[in-house]
């Protein structure tokens, strides 16, 4: 099993700063940014533009007055100035927020360059802010439904999404918003018709992807200082667009599928990107030609085999490498050698698992691919080479995605065959996400479930003895077999070992981990619920539809004499809160007592007095026999609530207020 230490990914670094940083360092040489020359003193104007966006405006109507008076400043120069790298960043920075007037010149002035500016490497960050805030300005408020959380669970927005906000929320007039429109579209074919141009032009290739997704409804913010990406699927939200819009986007697909060199596309990291934005704009607006587009990248490309010449390549690479590693010798190279001549061959390989953009492209299909397409994926490049595909740094996260999206039991079921033998080697590699999808797999999908848990209590060595088993639950929070696991008293949760442990309580008979939990001495459980990856295991022990009442509460009642422990902690706090909604009403208040008995310390923490002032412990004080009436009132009115949404339940402080009183 991987060490802690070691595997630990360092935290990336700033790139806004790191780019201040360098920018100002460079001024002192004369050298005022990459690009168009700027003088100094438009250079010292913009940079303090970035640091004070960067240090953050208190409100919108600041943004706004900023971005117009940067704007004014831009006047008859707005091609040289957005071609350096200082003034392009500032301007992509705050033209969310600039008024119709500004943002109309530079459509004109960009619209009668566009050619250069779509190929330029700082104006056409520009260009690309362009095409986004001209999109939400012309779609307006027409979100599709079901997008926002909940009031009472929304975080506090961030930049992108308060430019966001601003731009659909601000009337403006019904003529802007048309040119917006026609901005979005006249960028959209001047593209298509320059498709040979910029298919593999760096700069023009990130415009085109943002003006497909815009085509179809699909807003993924560009933010200034930021990497782009790779989280369109966790940031983008839909909205209502023109029909003719998507036949637009249609002719994209349509015209690079007759390309004579269509089959190289995956392999080259900006035409791979581009397919695969096409993907994920299709499953929106066509599955039936994205099945068919799917299925021609599967066919004619992905399918295949390496050549000479491309095994030459890649060899020259690794040669490259190898030369530059030190050679280091020890007792076991001769037991190492016997063992690569008895291993069994790797199995041959499509070319699509050789490249990385390829890859990239495979998963982004299989996230969108229907039932059958995906089948046919597994089937074709995934089949009898599975195991292997999961124990190799650069494919273990394509087979993860096949887990993750799989749709049919029969493929599930023979990818399980191919991976049980292999799931204590992938823990010892620290291919841990496999394993954790495969019991995401088995959950969802509802197969395989028995001989899930009986694999991973072969992998971590607990199977076959009563004692031994008994630390099955141990051995899977930290992902580590039986020898070491019971040697570490630490508190330590594996990411992926609470993710499996979640999806065991949630299987159709998880109790012999609800036994090995319920086992637990209560000192040491409340180390493991009190981390940040333990505390989310309550949450599925308590929601669970296969743990009965019994096992909840007697998990309950353990966790007695540390209800305070928790409290007072951010992570610790969320479990407490569990318990509560899930406890019998004596048990409630038992809780209450025991919080109250130490009211000071919980009053101490900002977790515990949360949880003091949610529970009304103060009342409690005054009188349990009337707190506790009026938790009953309160459950009664919950549950009205829940058969007839038109009346609203009451408050806390309504149901208590006579009391308070």
């Amino acid at each position: 099993m991987p060490a802690d230490g070691n595997n630990k990914r360092k935290r990336p670094k700033k790139k806004g700063n790191r780019f201040m940083r360098n920018a100002k360092g460079f001024a002192k040489q004369g050298i005022f940014g990459r690009g168009t020359h700027i003088d100094d003193g438009q250079f010292n104007y913009f940079i303090n533009i970035l640091d004070a966006m960067k240090a953050g405006l208190d409100d919108v109507e600041e943004r706004v007055n900023m971005a117009n008076n940067v704007f004014d400043q831009t006047k008859d120069q707005e091609i040289h100035l957005s071609s350096n790298q200082i003034v392009s960043k500032a301007l992509e920075s705050l033209i969310g927020f600039v008024d119709d007037v500004h943002l109309e010149r530079y459509f004109q002035k960009f619209g009668d360059n566009l050619r250069p500016m779509c190929s330029d490497r700082f104006a056409s960050h520009v260009l690309q802010k362009m095409v986004e805030i001209a999109f939400l300005r012309g779609v307006g408020k027409n979100k599709l439904s079901g997008q926002e959380p909940p009031t009472s669970k929304r975080p506090k927005p961030d930049a992108a999404e308060v430019e966001e906000a601003y731009n659909l929320d601000t009337e403006f007039s019904k003529e802007h918003v048309e040119n917006c429109r026609q901005f979005v579209l006249r960028i959209a074919k001047f593209l298509l018709n320059n498709l040979e141009d910029f298919v593999w032009d760096a700069c023009a290739s990130h415009i085109m992807r943002t003006a497909i997704l815009c085509l179809v409804g699909i807003h993924v913010p560009k933010i200034a200082f930021e990497k782009g990406g790779t989280e369109i699927a966790k940031h983008r939200r839909m909205y209502q667009v023109p029909e003719d819009w998507s036949e637009v986007m249609k002719e994209f697909p349509q015209r690079l599928e007759l390309w004579p060199h269509f089959e190289e596309f995956p392999y080259k990291e900006h035409s791979s990107a581009l397919i695969g934005v096409i993907c994920l704009a299709l499953s929106v607006i066509d599955k039936t030609m994205l099945k068919h587009f799917g299925k021609k990248i599967l066919m004619q490309s992905m399918l295949k085999p390496e050549t000479d010449e491309d095994k030459k390549k890649n060899g020259e690479g690794e040669e490259e490498e190898e030369e530059e590693k030190i050679e280091i010798k020890d007792e076991d190279d001769e037991e190492k050698k016997n063992e690569d001549t008895n291993a069994t061959p790797p199995p041959t390989l499509p070319k699509v698992f050789n490249y990385a953009s390829s890859i990239v492209l495979l998963e982004s299909l299989i996230n969108v691919a229907g039932a059958k397409l995906l089948t046919q994926i597994y089937a074709m490049l995934f089949h009898s080479r599975i195991a292997y595909l999961a124990k190799q740094q650069q494919t273990n996260f394509a087979v993860q995605r096949m887990l993750q999206h799989i749709k049919e039991v029969p493929d599930l079921e023979s990818i399980f065959t191919e991976l049980q033998p292999e799931i204590e080697a992938l823990l010892k590699m620290g291919y841990t996400g496999v394993v954790s999808s495969l019991s995401a797999a088995c959950l969802r999908l509802g197969t395989k479930q028995a001989q899930m848990i009986s694999s991973l209590q072969s992998a971590l060595h607990v199977q076959g003895d009563k004692e031994k088993s008994k630390m099955f639950f141990q051995c899977l929070i930290k992902l580590k077999p039986l020898e070491i696991a019971s040697k570490d008293e630490s508190a330590f949760v594996h990411l992926h070992g609470s993710l499996i442990t979640q999806h065991i309580l949630q299987f159709n008979k998880p109790i012999f981990l609800v036994n090995c939990i319920l086992d637990l001495p209560a000192t040491q459980l409340t180390q493991i619920v009190n981390t940040p990856n333990g505390s989310h295991i309550v949450d599925a022990f308590m929601q669970s539809k296969f743990i009965g009442e019994k096992s909840r509460e007697r998990l309950i009642r353990q966790l007695e004499g540390f209800y305070v422990d928790l409290a007072i902690t951010r992570h610790g706090s969320r479990v407490l809160d569990e318990c509560f909604k899930a406890s019998q009403e004596a048990q409630k208040v038992r809780l209450a007592k025991e919080l109250c008995a130490k009211a000071n310390m919980l009053k101490g923490s900002p977790f515990g007095r949360l949880i003091y002032t949610k529970y009304r412990l103060e009342t409690y004080k005054l009188s349990p026999s009337q707190w506790q009436a009026s938790l009953e009132k309160l459950k009664n009115t919950d549950q009205l609530a829940n058969g007839s949404k038109k009346r609203s339940a009451p408050s806390a402080a309504e149901l208590f207020k006579d009391i308070i009183s």
